[in-house]
């Protein structure tokens, strides 16, 4: 995940990703199939991490539309400073290749 966030899709290796990992690359490629087979399961577990720090408290929530978006915003900056990986990631995959990310009502990736 953190090799896609900090170098987008087209400038992932996955022989240094292996590297990183400590693993043969075909290992990756066996599991995987492909960078692409890769990068969307990284893509898909880096937006499912996003929705739920974004879920507003029950407190937050009963308060009403003004004061769960506040809650959104600052969560927003929390998540672009400190956890800026899944963030990172879900921006390449929504904007920055040129994969066509499939729905998860489809059941593939």
């Amino acid at each position: 995940m953190k090799a896609f966030a900090e170098n987008g899709y087209q400038g992932t290796n996955i022989e240094d990703v292996a590297s990183e990992l400590g693993m043969a690359k075909g290992s990756i490629f066996q599991h995987f199939g492909s960078k692409a087979g890769l990068f969307f399961a990284v893509y898909r577990r880096s937006v499912e991490s996003l929705s739920a720090c974004l879920d507003a408290p029950d407190e937050v929530k009963i308060e009403g539309f003004w004061p769960v978006l506040r809650y959104w915003l600052e969560r927003t900056e929390h998540l672009i400073q400190d956890d800026w990986i899944p963030y990172r990631v879900a921006l390449v995959g929504n904007y920055g290749t040129d994969l066509s990310l499939r729905r998860a009502s489809t059941g593939t990736w």
